[in-house]
Order: C-alpha cells, then sequence, then structure tokens
C-alpha cells in the first residue's frame, strides 16, 4: 500500500509542477496564433520582427523591411507586438516603466557621505566637501634591455660514430 501511495503522489506533483504549466503555455501559444491578422506587428521565435501581410492557411508572410517579404510558419510566431501595445494605457509611455524600476533603484543608490558613488565626485552644492582623489593607477615595469649580440652559447663537442664491433680493418691483399 505504501509505495503506491508514493507513487500515486510524485505523480500528482509531476502533474502539477510540469504538465499543468506546459499545456497552458500550448494553450496560450495556439490562442495566440489563431488571432493573428493582417496588419499585426509580430516577433517570430527566431527574433525577427515584421509586420503581417497576408494570411495563407499555415503560412504567413511578414514584411521584414520595406520591400522585403518573408514567409513563415503560423507556429513560428511567437509573440503579438501590437497586443502588448493595446495593454499599455493612453498616457503611458515604456519610459513610464523603466522609470518606475530605476526611480525605486535610484533611492537603493542614494549616497549618504555627499559624493556620488560612481565617479567619486561631489554632489548637490555643499561647498566643505571636496571631490575625492582618484588613486594613480601603478606604473608598468619596464621591460629588460635587448642587445644586439646574441648570446654566448658553446656548441657540444662533436660525437664520434660507433664501431663496429668484429675483428679489425681488412687489408686488401
Amino acid at each position: 500500500m505504501g509505495p503506491l501511495l508514493v507513487l500515486i503522489l510524485l505523480f500528482v506533483v509531476m502533474y502539477a509542477a510540469m504538465i499543468r504549466p506546459q499545456q497552458k503555455r500550448a494553450r496560450e501559444h495556439q490562442t495566440l496564433i489563431s488571432a493573428v491578422q493582417v496588419g499585426d506587428e509580430v516577433m517570430t521565435t527566431a527574433g525577427i520582427f515584421g509586420l503581417v501581410t497576408a494570411v495563407d492557411g499555415d503560412v504567413i508572410s511578414i514584411e521584414i523591411a520595406p520591400g522585403t517579404v518573408m514567409r513563415v510558419a503560423r507556429a513560428a510566431i511567437g509573440r503579438r507586438i501590437s497586443a502588448e501595445l493595446d495593454q499599455f494605457e493612453a498616457g503611458e509611455t515604456f519610459d513610464d516603466t523603466d522609470d518606475e524600476l530605476g526611480d525605486s533603484v535610484a533611492d537603493d543608490t542614494t549616497p549618504t557621505n555627499g559624493h556620488s558613488t560612481e565617479t567619486g565626485i561631489a554632489v548637490g552644492n555643499d561647498s566643505t566637501t571636496a571631490p575625492t582623489a582618484i588613486p594613480e593607477p601603478p606604473p608598468i615595469p619596464a621591460p629588460p634591455p635587448v642587445s644586439d649580440t646574441p648570446p654566448s652559447v658553446t656548441p657540444p663537442p662533436p660525437e664520434t660514430p660507433p664501431t663496429p664491433p668484429g675483428p679489425g680493418p681488412a687489408t686488401p691483399g
């Protein structure tokens, strides 16, 4: 009974952690590619941006540059850029979103000693604060001198060839 319960519990955990989210992503992608129509700005799964010029069944024509049309499979559409633009309010810009993040990060890095943390230069109108001196880098050591004469190398003594074993030299007779 115990091993069967562990097996069932393992399957439930795998379903909740892996199978269900994958099915949800597949449904969302299917909805996305079925909603693509002429005039939408899209990005393919390869990262190519373009404007949909024609839809013919499972083939979509995308204009990626003026006069350059590329045909891709419908499943190659990664996302609709037009749909993302519709989600923003009329008065909101893309920079507003970045500024919100930038303001929160800027609050965390506010210098407490009157100096900018990045440049070491005094900030504000405090005349008593002097700029921080930037230390000089250590000097680079000079390379060793090069002489015009090659170093003296004594050649090894010549080797004598080994003598073959056997009787002495033969004399002509």
